[in-house]
């Protein structure tokens, strides 16, 4: 009776498309050339192409796999497949449905449903993405049912997480595979080979990127997949599995350490000290662990950074420091917004100022003629350079001004460039106005902020995004602006506070650095309530089951090591955000911690 019990779990096969997104989609690299047009054009970087390799055709092999996922979850129902639904899933279940309920609203809804639906240039994280992600976390839910099956998930995921170790130790060496002209051949369409030697990918040695596309997203990666795969060597009796799964620990430690990302740095602290607090009354037994452990993360820290000629403590130092700008320990580190060159644009019919730091530009339009005077009415002498084609004032003090004409389709348009200032105006016979590189006019009425005066640079300018994000959410209480649309809820007109955060005052800000933030703009905050008791209950859950167990067998170090991981990634996206490249596989991690879980609380019952 018992071994025909056991033959009524799914076969392995069943099993393929989540063993697909955990090994195999982080892993694709490939060029799309996406015309872009609409809002996704006009919030742009002013490109009418976007040149995507790591986000794309992730999105496309994602939507695949999860409707075979979905095929699969079908064959099961009709072959009547005891294992399918378990009651205590109910309030997960309850969670994620009013999760999707808001995400779908919130694309119907959105004022930039094309945005929506397909996501932003670069993420691709629309409607169908975030569908997928829920879905996903449903079938492995549904169809990871004993031990044997969570076996084959972590051991697909290990076998993704060795590639990515490898490539990422390739890059940080400086021997970045991407680059090289075979990898080229495969990642590029026969038509864009013409492209190859002209191919650069932006980052050089001492940063990972792996195939994810950003080292912030390394770090979420490692932060998820470091404590899992230490966890299972920790607890592992099998000397060969333990060599190979301390091989493992070495190999994505050294990518978490290595990836210079600082959220990673933080989702491993995190993860770990969660981890402590469970095991404390068996850490007598594993203490020997702990010690080597950190002993070699000292030694490879101190290795890594004199390899890298001090960069990677330049990045552990800037942490450091703004923590103590953050406990107020350390006031003088941040320079304050006068320290900006832009002090203020005014524009009143054809009369228009710029004030920098140093002096006054004011320039008038009359009789299809530009006439400049400084700060107190003085009038301004220019040349023209016949050789660079620029407008040139003859007085010292404004030397470092570059001025040009242009034709921007059928209107002349102005640019002054001093240094990091780089203004563009749409010149008419009685009106100047402030325009974009798109010639789309720039609102120049003050932004609102909530919080973090004076940190705007805080943690890579996060500061300031976080400052400009939150009172979006006056907007965003029952639903969003739409999937991905963050972009465009952002205002991206604020170019004093651009300049003062990244010396750009044309950044375009695509993410707010923060998944809760991402989730509570998007789909607004109730899809985000949803999605905190989601994993919230999880955790509780977990925390419970294990905080008292021996973990004498794999299904329990298995359940600690997904939920540890599961912290990780969630400390980490305080700092980063839902991205494609590694969010499938928090999503279908979440679901089988639910899934281990529900086996642990069982085989306990029993």
């Amino acid at each position: 009776m018992k071994g025909k019990k056991q033959d009524n779990f799914a076969k392995w096969y069943y099993l393929l498309p989540i063993m697909f997104i955990v090994c195999v989609l982080p892993l694709i690299v490939y060029l799309k050339v996406y015309p872009l047009s609409g809002a996704s054009y006009a919030y742009w970087s002013g490109e009418a192409q976007n040149f995507d390799f790591f986000s794309y055709y992730k999105r496309t092999w994602l939507i695949i796999a999860t409707l075979l996922g979905v095929f699969s979850l079908i064959v099961r129902v009709f072959q009547n497949d005891p294992y399918l639904i378990k009651k205590d899933f109910k309030l997960f279940y309850i969670a994620a449905g009013i999760y999707l309920l808001f995400i779908i609203g919130s694309t119907l809804l959105s004022d930039y449903r094309d945005v929506a639906v397909t996501g932003f240039p670069d993420r691709y994280e629309g409607v169908y993405v975030l569908i997928a992600y829920l879905a996903i976390f449903f079938i492995t839910t549904a169809l990871v049912q004993n031990e044997a099956h969570v076996k084959i998930i972590l051991g697909s995921l290990m076998a993704g997480a060795l590639i990515i170790g490898i490539i990422g130790l390739l890059q940080y060496t400086g021997n970045d595979p991407l680059k090289t002209e075979i990898v080229k051949s495969i990642i590029l369409p026969r038509q864009y080979m013409s492209i190859a030697d002209d191919l650069v990918f932006k980052f050089d040695k001492y940063i990972i990127y792996a195939t994810l596309y950003h080292y912030n997203y390394v770090g979420s990666y490692s932060a998820m997949i470091f404590p899992l795969i230490f966890i299972l060597f920790l607890f592992n009796k099998d000397y060969m599995q333990k060599a190979i799964l301390g091989i493992m620990t070495l190999l994505i430690g050294f990518v978490w350490l290595a990836c210079n990302a600082r959220s990673g740095v933080i989702g491993v602290f995190l993860a770990f000290f969660v981890f402590l607090i469970v095991i404390n009354k068996i850490f007598k037994k594993y203490w020997k662990y702990f010690v080597a452990s950190i002993l070699l993360v000292v030694v490879i820290f101190f290795g890594l950074n004199y390899f890298s000629n001090g960069f990677i403590g330049h990045r552990i130092n800037s942490l450091l420091t703004d923590i103590k700008i953050v406990l107020g320990i350390d006031k003088n580190s941040e320079s304050g917004p006068e320290t900006i060159p832009i002090r203020d644009i005014r524009i009143n019919g054809n009369k228009a100022s710029v004030v920098t730091a140093s002096e006054t530009l004011n320039f008038t339009i009359e009789n299809n003629s530009l006439f400049f005077t400084d700060g107190d009415g003085n009038i301004l002498d220019t040349e023209y350079d016949l050789d660079t084609g620029k407008l040139v004032i003859t007085n010292p003090a404004y030397k470092e001004y570059d001025l040009l004409f242009g034709q921007m389709e059928s209107r002349v348009v102005f640019q002054i460039i001093k240094g990091d200032i780089r203004l563009l105006f749409d010149l008419q016979p009685d009106k100047i106005t402030l325009i974009d590189n798109k010639g789309n006019e720039i609102n120049l009425a003050p932004v609102e902020s909530w919080g973090f005066k004076g940190l705007e640079r805080l943690g890579s300018s996060r500061g300031y995004i976080w400052s400009r994000s939150l009172p979006l959410l006056k907007n965003t209480f029952l639903f969003g602006y739409g999937p991905d649309t963050f972009a465009i809820a952002f205002p991206q007109h604020d170019i004093y506070g651009k300049m003062y955060a990244y010396s750009d005052m044309w950044q375009v800000v695509d993410k707010p650095h923060n998944l809760y933030l991402q989730i509570a703009i998007n789909t607004g905050v109730i899809s985000l309530i949803a999605f905190l008791f989601l994993v919230g209950y999880y955790l509780y859950k977990s925390f419970r089951l294990y905080v008292s167990n021996p973990f004498k067998d794999f299904l329990s170090q298995a359940g600690l090591g997904v939920f540890v991981g599961i912290v990780g990634y969630l400390g980490a996206a305080f700092f980063n955000d839902s991205v494609v490249s590694v969010a499938p596989i928090f999503w279908v991690l979440l679901g089988l911690g639910v899934s281990i879980n529900h086996m642990n609380s069982k085989k306990g019952a029993n």
